[in-house]
This record gives structure tokens, sequence and C-alpha cells, in this order.
């Protein structure tokens, strides 16, 4: 059996339903990050985060 790739920040498989479609992984050596990592890091490099409410 194959291993199938993860990614290395929330785990979720390339292809998996995300919340935002179909999750696509993105290769380095020896990680994988998914488009929703991606997504949600570029968000906050933008300054696009609001904290939570306490």
């Amino acid at each position: 059996m194959r291993h199938k790739p993860k990614c290395s920040f929330c785990g979720k498989a390339q292809g998996e339903d995300g919340g935002r479609g179909r999750v696509r992984l993105v290769a380095g050596p020896g990680v994988y990050i998914c488009s929703e990592c991606i997504s949600l890091a570029n968000e906050i490099l933008r300054g696009d985060n609001s904290p939570a409410p306490a």
C-alpha cells in the first residue's frame, strides 16, 4: 500500500474535501502544505485575520 501524502500543518490529504473545495498539496523538501493552509497563511501575512472574540 502506498503512503498518501498529507499536509504537514493540518493533516488533510490530497483530494480531500475542504472548506474551500478539494484540497491540493504543494510538496517541499520532506514536507507538504495544502491549498487551505496556503490561503490561511496568505490572509495572516496580509493582515486579514481578526482576533477571535474573547
